[in-house]
């Protein structure tokens, strides 16, 4: 699904990852652990399409991301799902349809219905939240609703990035 050959990335002046190369199975699961600062970040961000590598191939569904225009990644964004270290919500918005906004997104939230998305709040413990606005939450409760959003569209894969830090 993911695959990396002899890959780089670049700030500025200094080479932050450098020769990395990897697949990343269906099914499988990988931690990347590290200190600040060492890119792990970024490297997430090479998986999903938000950089492109500056120096190597990244390969997201058989299909190589230098070869794909904005609305081909925007397409690969759909089939994965993200939990940023630094969940961000509409603040204006409930929980719920911060949540839901995938499925707005994508024009799928007519076809589902609210079920999946009540089905999910249950899930993450946050059906007596979900008209509580994001600055009513709880930092745990947070990351609880960025897990939903992440997976709200039954993504192929998902990519968390320090996905516990408030649980």
């Amino acid at each position: 699904m993911i695959e990396f050959e002899n890959v780089a990335y670049s700030y500025g002046g200094g080479e932050l990852l450098s020769d990395i190369s990897v697949k990343l199975a269906p099914g499988s699961f990988h931690f990347l652990t590290g200190p600040s600062g060492s890119g792990k970040t970024t490297l997430m961000k090479l998986c999903y399409g938000a950089l492109l590598p500056t120096a190597g191939h990244v390969s997201l569904f058989g299909k190589d991301v230098r070869a794909m225009d904005r609305d081909d990644i925007a397409m690969i964004r759909r089939r994965v799902g993200v939990v940023h270290q630094d969940c961000q919500f509409l603040n204006h918005l409930p929980v719920a349809e911060n949540i839901g906004l995938p499925l707005t997104v994508s024009g799928r939230h007519a076809e589902t219905g609210g079920d999946d998305l009540q089905e999910l709040l249950s899930w993450v413990g946050l059906s007596s939240r979900a008209e509580a606005l994001p600055p009513e939450l709880s930092g745990g409760e947070r990351q609880r609703a960025a897990l939903a959003r992440a997976v709200i569209m039954s993504p192929d894969v998902v990519l968390a990035d320090e996905p516990t830090g408030n649980v």
